[in-house]
């Protein structure tokens, strides 16, 4: 469970259209109600102490690549990378983590 000082980002970057947020990831977003970001250096801007827990949502064409910067720029975050083709299929995953209360997938 996470703890009071503890942040959850949803990161959706610029390249993607807004049918990633709105279409595929209404759901898990109205269940968990992370913070979504799509600026990479507004994670930077989070308390250092605080935990920092980001789910990544990424194409496989640029995947790579965004999670190193992110990596890069925010090392102690934990990463949680949702990488696929359409907003179609990750609905299907971000749906099944609200329907089953999973914030990353496994139990908490």
């Amino acid at each position: 469970m996470q703890s009071r000082s503890s942040y959850h980002i949803l990161y959706v970057p610029p390249e993607l259209s807004a049918e990633w947020l709105l279409v595929a990831a209404r759901r898990y977003w109205q269940e968990f109600r992370p913070i979504v970001l799509s600026a990479p250096e507004l994670l930077t801007l989070l308390p250092g102490r605080a935990a920092l827990n980001v789910t990544v949502i990424a194409r496989r064409d640029f995947a790579t690549a965004l999670l190193d910067d992110l990596r890069r720029r925010v090392p102690r975050a934990r990463f949680d990378p949702l990488v696929y083709d359409t907003y179609h299929e990750l609905q299907m995953t971000l749906d099944g983590r609200a329907a089953l209360r999973q914030r990353f997938g496994t139990p908490e």
